[in-house]
């Protein structure tokens, strides 16, 4: 990663650049054995099979944008840029199924070729992300309380994506196909979008000691490619082992909101105590989240017609004395779909028929990764010691209520129970120089942070009666955890040049 930042002062405005440059590679592996059996392609009748994924990425990004910031006198101010943002990525994944040619050859008795390098599934993509903005910003002071601030930005954003899917071993052994050839039909999909965004805020300072205010703006998200191979033309007569997307499932849109909110900051006291509170309601269109494919149900971005996501924030804050600070905020957000979301997950039955009632998000759906309740609490106690150093001991709680882990809980979704979490830290310092000792989850909290698919990948009982013993399996299905407890030391040091 590198960055750098320039200034220079043009007398009426400062002109910053700021570049950066991120390069990320990877190679790894990863147990693919529970999701294979999950696609019910009669790999589970196989009793020694077993299946690990070779995988490559590399991902690079550059960025730059370039700053006018006004430095006149007088009620106008302004801030003047532009945006460009280059992003390319190149990966491949490759599925490996040790033995199961030589069983399918031998006990189905199947009409194709072995294949000596045991490679059951090779994906590859390429995507590059192009994107750029002009914004600009101008803030007048109508009166001494009273400020308005108005914001445009433009933009526009291209996706141009080759993605391609093959399954060999399935081609060698019942297609004939030679059993070292593997064949990379390429798809090109394509994402492009432009538009505009606006922001409008109005300030209003009723005192020394408190200020209101009122902002209306929108957002936006780019769009993309799944990366998932486009079906073939006649993918209703397939009654094969296929992985593809159809047409609606190769890309999906900008999703973009509409954001109020409604706010008042105060402090008391000779600013020893500091109470904030705001009201905010955020209509999303568009929505991006995630689905499935129909054929290979797999894990894609798809569009929701809309969203709704509104609530409130509170923020306390108090020097108790010279020594002690306390916080503590708190947040309630209702996060849902405001319109029905058909064939969310692409999820059909053996005749075809999709499982609308099921798998359908509805109007009203509470949305995933959001929970409804937040908060936290935090002290700090500072103290001068040894003459000239300053110790500042911490305590900071963090809490949360219920997440769901799809829209609604459907497909199998579950509510991951909310948790708390205690930090506590301790630093001395000095002015170049500090130690800081840290204890992360105080508890060793143990809590559920999301899962690895769903609730349906915990086993069929069909699949009992293939096994030995009839025994059942815990196939694609997990959670992950917080972080358990973790002590350390942190030494900074500052160097003057």
């Amino acid at each position: 990663m590198l960055s750098l930042e320039l200034k220079a002062d043009l007398g009426f405005a400062e002109l910053v650049s700021a570049t950066g440059y991120a390069e990320f590679d990877a190679s790894g592996q990863r147990d693919q054995t529970d999701l294979l059996i999950r696609l019910d392609y009669s790999y589970e009748e196989f009793p020694a099979f077993s299946a690990y994924t070779e995988e490559l990425d590399n991902e690079t990004n550059f960025t730059q944008e370039l700053r006018l910031v006004s430095q006149n006198i007088g009620p106008l101010s302004w801030i003047a840029g532009f945006y460009y943002n280059k992003s390319q990525y190149a990966g491949s994944s490759k599925e490996y199924t040790p033995g199961f040619d030589d069983y399918a050859l031998s006990v189905w008795e199947v009409p194709g070729n072995a294949r000596a390098d045991d490679l059951e599934y090779y994906s590859a993509e390429d995507t590059d992300i192009t994107e750029s903005a002009l914004f600009g910003e101008l803030t007048y002071a109508v009166t001494e309380q009273l400020d308005i601030t108005v914001g445009l930005r433009a933009y526009e954003y291209d996706i141009s994506s080759l993605s391609a899917v093959d399954l060999p071993l399935y081609n060698s052994l019942y297609e004939g196909r030679p059993g070292d050839e593997v064949v990379l039909d390429y798809g090109h999909e394509e994402a492009e979008d432009s538009g505009t965004l606006f922001k409008i805020n109005a300030s209003y300072r009723f005192s020394g000691d408190t200020m209101g205010y009122a902002t209306v703006s929108e957002g936006f998200r780019i769009g993309g490619a799944n990366g998932v191979a486009a079906c073939p033309d006649n993918i209703n007569e397939v009654n094969n082992q296929i992985i593809c997307a159809v047409p609606s499932e190769q890309v999906f849109d900008a999703d973009t909101t509409t954001n109020y909110e409604l706010g008042v900051k105060t402090s008391y006291l000779r600013n020893r105590v500091q109470l904030n509170a705001a009201l905010f309601n955020v209509d999303w269109d568009n929505a991006q989240v995630g689905g499935a494919t129909i054929n290979g149900q797999q894990p894609i971005t798809t569009n929701a017609q809309g969203a709704n996501a509104r609530g409130v924030e509170l923020s306390l804050r108090t020097l108790v004395s010279d020594e002690l600070t306390m916080y503590a905020t708190y947040a309630n957000t209702r996060a849902e779909l405001t319109a029905d979301a058909p064939f969310l997950f692409g999820v059909f039955d053996e005749a075809g028929t999709p499982l609308q009632n099921y798998y359908d998000g509805k109007d009203g759906d509470r949305l995933p990764g959001s929970a409804e309740h937040q908060f936290s609490f935090g002290m700090t106690y500072s103290q001068e010691i040894l003459a000239d150093k300053m110790l500042d001991v911490s305590y900071g709680l963090t809490a949360q209520s219920d997440v769901f882990s799809t829209v609604g809980l459907r497909q199998n979704g579950e509510a991951l129970p909310g948790y708390a979490v205690s930090n506590l830290t301790a630093r001395v310092s000095d002015t170049a120089w500090s130690v800081t000792f840290y204890v992360d989850n105080l508890f060793d909290k143990y809590a559920y942070t999301s899962t690895r698919r769903d609730r349906g990948d915990m086993g069929d009982p069909t699949f009992a009666e293939m096994l030995p013993n009839g025994t059942d399996i815990l196939r694609n299905y997990g959670h992950y955890v917080l972080t358990p407890r973790r002590i350390g030391v942190k030494f900074d040091y500052r160097f003057e040049l």
